[in-house]
C-alpha cells in the first residue's frame, strides 16, 4: 500500500506541474532502479545539486596529475587523507550535480528513454550517498565511511557508458550530432575524473591502513614505474586469442625502440588506450591480408596486390620525452578512406557489426590483465576511440594519426607524466 500511495502522488504532482522538468523529476522515481537505498532520503537532494552544480569550483578545471602524488609514498598520515577527503567530496559533488543537470536539460522525449532514467537515477543515488558520507569529515572513522561511499560510487557507475551509449543510439533521432558529441565529451570527462579521485582515495585510504606493507612502486592507483612494454604484451596475448577464435589466425606486435621505458602512469588509463589501439590494428591487418578491406579491394583493382602476401607485425615505438612518453602504433592494415577518417572520432562509429558472431564481440572487450579491473562492455558502440582521446586529453596527453589509404596507419599516443616523484 505505500508503494501505491506513493507512486500515486507522484502521478498526481506530475499531472498538477506545468514544468517539464518537475515531470521529469517525477517520471524518474516511476522508472525501475535496482538500487536498494532510495534516492530521496532526509535533504533536498535538487538543493544540494542547485548549490554544488553552480559553483565555480577551479580545483576542477586545475586538477592535475601532481595531485595525485602530492602527499608522497603511503602510508599517508590521517589528517593529510582527510584533508583530502574533503577537497575531492566537493569536486565529485560539483561534478555528478552539473553531470545531473544536463542530463535534466536533455530534450524532453529523450529523458524517457529507459537507459537515460537509469543513469539520471544513478547519478542521484551517488549525490546521496556522497554528501551524506562526508558532512563530517574529522576523524579517521570519518573518512572509512567516506571510502564506502566511494566505493558504493565506484561500482553502481561501472556499466553505466554502455548504458548511457544504448540511451543515445536509441535516442539519435531527438539530438544532433554535434550536440550529442559535446554533451558525451563533458559527461565521460566528468565521469573519467570522478572515477579516478574516487578510487585513488580508496587506494590511497587502503595503502596507509596500519600493519600494511604497500608496494613501493605504487601511490594511490599510480604506477611509478610503469612498463609501456609490459602492457603492449599483455593485451597483445589477450587480443591474438580473440583474433584466432575469430579469423583463426594471430596478430604479432614487435616493439622496435623502448623496451626499458618506464614512467609514472595510471596503468588502467593506460591498458584501456592501448587495447583499443592494438584493437583495431590488429583487426585491419588480419582484414587486409585476407582481402577483406577497401584498401584490399583497391590494391586488386589497381594492380598493386603483393605476389606474396604477408601478415605483417604492428611495430611498436616507445620513446620517453621531457613531458612523458610518446608511443606510436604502426600498421600495415590498408590504412583509412578520407570519408571514414572524417567520422572515427565520433561517438557512433563502430568497428563492431551487427552481424558478427561472439567470437568477435569479445575483441571489443578490454582484458582483466594488469589492472585486474576487468573489460567494458562498451565495445561495438562506437565509443572505443574517443573515449580513449579523453582517456589521454585528461592529463594534457593526445592521440594523432596519419594514414595512406592502401598501406597502412601510423597511431600517436602522448602521455603526460612528471618526470620525478
Amino acid at each position: 500500500m505505500r508503494i501505491r500511495r506513493r507512486i500515486s502522488l507522484y502521478v498526481d504532482y506530475a499531472v498538477r506541474s506545468s514544468s517539464i522538468r518537475r515531470i521529469f523529476t517525477c517520471s524518474r522515481q516511476l522508472s525501475k532502479f535496482s538500487l536498494e537505498e532510495p534516492v530521496y532520503t532526509n535533504f533536498d537532494v535538487n538543493e544540494v545539486i542547485g548549490l554544488y552544480a553552480r559553483a565555480v569550483t577551479t580545483k576542477i578545471s586545475s586538477f592535475n596529475f601532481q595531485d595525485l602524488i602530492q602527499f608522497g609514498r603511503p602510508p599517508i598520515p590521517d589528517e593529510a587523507l582527510i584533508q583530502n577527503a574533503r577537497t575531492i567530496r566537493e569536486i565529485i559533488l560539483t561534478s555528478l550535480s552539473r553531470r545531473t543537470l544536463a542530463l535534466r536539460n536533455l530534450p524532453y522525449i529523450m529523458v524517457l528513454n529507459p537507459n537515460i532514467s537509469q543513469i539520471y537515477n544513478i547519478y542521484l543515488h551517488s549525490i546521496n550517498i556522497v554528501y551524506k558520507s562526508g558532512v563530517k569529515l574529522e576523524t579517521k572513522e570519518d573518512n572509512d565511511r567516506f571510502v564506502e561511499a566511494l566505493q558504493n560510487l565506484v561500482d553502481t557507475h561501472t556499466n553505466a557508458v554502455p548504458t548511457l551509449a544504448k540511451g543515445f543510439a536509441e535516442s539519435q533521432t531527438y539530438i544532433s550530432n554535434d550536440v550529442a558529441n559535446r554533451f558525451l565529451d563533458a559527461h565521460l570527462h566528468d565521469r573519467i575524473g570522478t572515477r579516478l579521485m574516487s578510487k585513488h582515495h580508496i587506494a590511497l585510504t587502503k595503502q596507509s591502513a596500519p600493519n600494511q606493507r604497500p608496494d613501493p612502486r605504487f601511490i594511490g592507483l599510480v604506477d611509478t614505474q610503469l612498463s609501456p612494454m609490459e602492457l603492449c604484451r599483455e593485451i597483445t596475448l589477450f587480443l591474438s586469442d580473440v583474433c584466432d577464435l575469430q579469423y583463426g589466425m594471430r596478430p604479432t606486435m614487435t616493439i622496435d625502440v623502448g623496451e626499458d621505458v618506464k614512467f609514472a602512469y595510471i596503468p588502467e588509463h593506460l591498458e584501456y588506450i592501448l587495447t583499443e589501439l592494438l584493437k583495431n590494428s590488429f583487426r585491419a591487418t588480419i582484414e587486409q591480408f585476407l582481402g577483406m578491406t577497401p584498401a584490399s579491394q583497391y590494391r586488386i583493382t589497381h594492380n598493386l596486390q603483393e605476389e606474396s602476401a604477408v601478415l605483417y607485425p604492428v611495430v611498436v615505438t616507445i620513446v620517453k620525452t621531457p613531458g612523458g612518453v610518446e608511443i606510436r602504433l604502426r600498421d600495415r592494415g590498408g590504412g583509412i578512406e578520407e570519408d571514414n577518417l572524417k567520422r572515427i572520432w565520433g561517438y557512433s562509429e563502430s568497428t563492431f557489426e551487427e552481424e558478427e558472431r561472439d567470437g568477435f564481440k569479445t575483441l571489443n572487450t578490454p582484458p582483466p590483465s594488469v589492472t585486474g579491473t576487468g573489460g567494458s562492455s562498451i565495445g561495438g558502440l562506437g565509443y572505443g576511440l574517443p573515449l580513449s582521446q579523453a582517456y589521454a586529453e585528461y592529463f594534457g596527453g593526445s592521440i594523432d594519426l596519419e594514414t595512406c589509404f592502401g598501406w597502412g596507419t601510423d597511431v600517436y599516443l602522448t602521455i603526460n607524466s612528471p618526470q620525478t616523484i
